[in-house]
């Protein structure tokens, strides 16, 4: 079907320079033709790049953090995937699978680590591997403005894709902790947010990156549940410990990885970006 969509795509595209020829000429046609690919240039080669050279990712080895590598391998045999063969810590709350040239990359957003528990992030993954598990290579590569109106028409397909990463996420952690999970997620990455934009300061100040630990800490305190509350998340339950227990000696481990993630943020960015 996605094929037939992109054909009808170049069609449309062919019809529509063909009658731009006819009602102006040729060269207006090719001038639309350049500015069509130098848009293309700017949104897809430049600004990736640009992305790309801002963060770096932290590269979690299997030796030393075995218990986040053995999570992820449980979850992926849930999900009747193949494992990652890379597991990388980012700077956002959510978990991102890519893959290039067969090669597997796992992102797990640094700030889930203190946002949700170990049972919670069980969740999180198997939902991510589930739904990377359900689309197609030629889908996952292809530009998200070119597939909008494609995920509009085959909006029944993509409810059964979600349905099936929510079922993959309720089997690696079970229902209740699966759905607290989910549900989580868009008010942590509003709080967070919040409260990375405060804390860089201090953190950078005296210079003791302890970002994740000290998240996991507001989200109980009072001005953390009301927080929550005005993000959408009513009652704040965490089941089990927090996921940062995954990684070996994290308070050894944890400091350095926020440094490497978020030394931009600095107090001089942090005003700016305020």
């Amino acid at each position: 079907m996605l094929a037939g969509y992109l054909a009808l795509l170049v069609a449309i595209a062919a019809g529509v320079l063909t009658a731009i020829t006819l009602i102006f000429s040729a060269t207006w046609a090719a001038l639309v033709v350049i500015v069509v690919l130098l848009w293309l240039f700017v949104q897809y080669v430049l600004r990736p790049k640009a992305k790309t050279q801002a963060q770096q990712d932290a590269w979690i080895n299997r030796k030393i953090h075995p218990d986040l590598w053995r999570m992820v391998d449980e979850v992926a045999e849930v999900a009747e995937t193949r494992t990652p063969d890379e597991i990388r810590l980012g700077p956002d709350m959510r978990a991102t699978l890519r893959e290039q040239g067969g090669f597997r990359c796992l992102v797990v957003g640094l700030p889930l680590l203190g946002g949700l528990s170990t049972s919670e992030l069980r969740a999180v993954t198997g939902h991510e591997l589930a739904h990377f598990q359900t689309t197609s290579p030629l889908e996952s590569r292809l530009p998200r403005v070119v597939l909008l109106p494609y995920r509009f028409i085959t909006k029944s397909q993509s409810r059964a894709r979600d349905e099936q990463a929510e079922a993959v996420a309720i089997s690696a952690a079970g229902a209740e902790v699966a759905k607290s999970a989910l549900i989580k997620l868009p008010a942590l990455v509003t709080v967070w947010h919040d409260f990375r934009l405060s804390a860089a300061r201090v953190s950078y100040q005296y210079r003791t990156p302890d970002l994740v630990q000290r998240f996991n800490a507001f989200l109980t305190t009072p001005e953390g549940t009301e927080a929550l509350a005005k993000a959408g998340v009513a009652e704040w339950t965490q089941h089990g410990g927090p996921a940062w227990e995954l990684l070996t000696e994290p308070d050894k481990s944890l400091p350095y990885l926020q440094r490497q993630l978020f030394e931009e943020l600095g107090p001089e960015r942090t005003e700016k970006t305020v």
